[in-house]
């Protein structure tokens, strides 16, 4: 296969210490977040410096938002999750491969217009790196 489509992105969330993500996603995304973000820069520059220097600075996670539609069950399943309490977080890719995390979540209902849909934004706060895990470490991790 040359590429994969946005077909099949799950999200799955659990407690730190809950031994496995549940079978079912929590809410069906619209999408995904970049996992990552070029980190800043730091500046070294001395007076003898003919130019300015720089160190790469940490690389970013950036925001960690996704969209899903409105309904009063998903706002529900996801508000659940929303206490302020550090959790772990599974991505799942069409491939069967993901990204998983440990951070606490957020939600709201985006702004409305004539015409369209009632969004609303999962914000996560990653506390930890994102990691890229294989197919089989995801469906490891997944209660059976």
């Amino acid at each position: 296969m040359n590429g994969y489509i946005d077909l099949g992105i799950e999200i799955r969330v659990k407690g730190t210490s809950d031994a496995k993500y549940p079978t079912a996603k929590l809410v069906a995304v619209k999408g995904m977040p970049a996992t990552g973000q070029a980190g800043g820069t730091v500046e070294i520059t001395t007076s003898s410096d003919a130019q300015k220097v720089y160190l790469a600075d940490r690389p970013d996670t950036g925001d960690m938002d996704f969209t899903y539609n409105y309904t009063a069950d998903n706002y529900s399943a996801v508000s659940t999750e929303c206490d302020n309490v550090a959790r772990n977080i599974l991505i799942k890719l069409p491939d069967g491969s993901g990204f998983e995390y440990t951070g606490t979540l957020q939600t709201w209902v985006n702004e409305v217009s004539v015409g369209s849909a009632i969004e609303c934004t999962l914000h996560t706060v990653p506390s930890t790196s994102i990691e890229r895990l294989s197919a089989s470490e995801v469906t490891g991790k997944v209660t059976a």
